[in-house]
């Protein structure tokens, strides 16, 4: 009973926690409470048309734990942005900062190039950005195939240990927007939710979807062939994702407050890293 409803319900309830806070993997979390081969496996035979009867009530169980946990951490995080920016980016500045701290140690060997250009990848269109670095809205048919692509890339992300899909959609600039729309769920009944707001949900959930189910399938290829590549790529992320993030840039707060934050990002890192030991 255990391993078959409340296990995946709890484990689903700390991804989908997990996954709106960037620099926290869902993949990680899959990992430390132990579901994480079953995961992929379950993904594949679903992707084969071989699923059972176990596998269903797997994926049904876990799916209500991460819905859960993505709508009440979209609250939060909304109520958080728009009172205390400041130090909620403090927080997530901690988070990345050690999240990069302990990803470095999955780099066997350091190649500078690849770095380089994940790092480039971030930190060069802030340079020619101006105004608003957030998309606010989706318009016309090119903006819903763009939020597609980042549900893709996110999707993708939030399966792998150790890199965070609520990380790529703020980088790609949809993180906010997606946090809020998500938080309206609870709103459906006073008429809060919008059709708007229904078409986003669905254009970044199935792009969420095909990017689970691709990096599912190439999981095993794609570290084989490129782990080193990919992993230093990934590390230049990281690190690149550090400057949009940089507290100064979001408000103004106390200092001492500002690394009491960031302090407790790292905490939350580092005690999920004592748990996956």
């Amino acid at each position: 009973m255990y391993d078959e409803i409340f296990r995946p319900i709890i484990a689903g309830l700390f991804m989908g926690w997990a996954n709106v806070i960037p620099g926290i993997s869902g993949g990680t979390i899959a990992v430390i409470m132990g579901i994480f081969e079953r995961f992929i496996d379950v993904i594949n035979d679903i992707m084969e048309f071989k699923i059972s009867r176990k596998d269903i009530a797997f994926i049904a169980t876990l799916a209500i734990g991460i819905l859960i946990g993505v709508i009440t951490g979209s609250k939060l995080l909304t109520w958080a942005f728009q009172n205390h920016p400041f130090y909620t980016y403090s927080f997530f500045f901690g988070l990345i900062l050690f999240s990069l701290w302990n990803f470095r140690k999955e780099v066997s060997k350091f190649r500078f190039f690849e770095f380089v250009v994940g790092f480039l990848i971030v930190v060069v269109p802030y340079f020619f950005k101006s105004g608003q670095s957030h998309v606010t809205s989706v318009v016309g048919g090119l903006g819903y195939f763009f939020l597609a692509l980042a549900g893709v890339i996110a999707g993708a992300a939030m399966v792998l240990p150790g890199i965070s899909g609520s990380l790529l959609l703020m980088l790609m600039g949809y993180y906010e927007a997606a946090i809020k729309t998500v938080s309206k769920l609870t709103k459906i009944a006073s008429g809060g939710f919008t059709i708007s707001d229904l078409l986003f949900i669905l254009t970044l959930g199935i792009g969420v979807l095909i990017g689970i189910g691709t990096i599912s399938k190439l999981l095993k290829i794609w570290f084989e062939k490129a782990k080193l590549s990919v992993l230093n790529f990934i590390l230049g992320l990281i690190a690149g994702s550090l400057y949009p993030i940089t507290p100064a840039y979001h408000g103004t707060g106390n200092v001492f407050g500002m690394f009491l934050w960031i302090a407790i990002g790292g905490l939350v890192v580092y005690t999920l890293g004592q748990f996956e030991k």
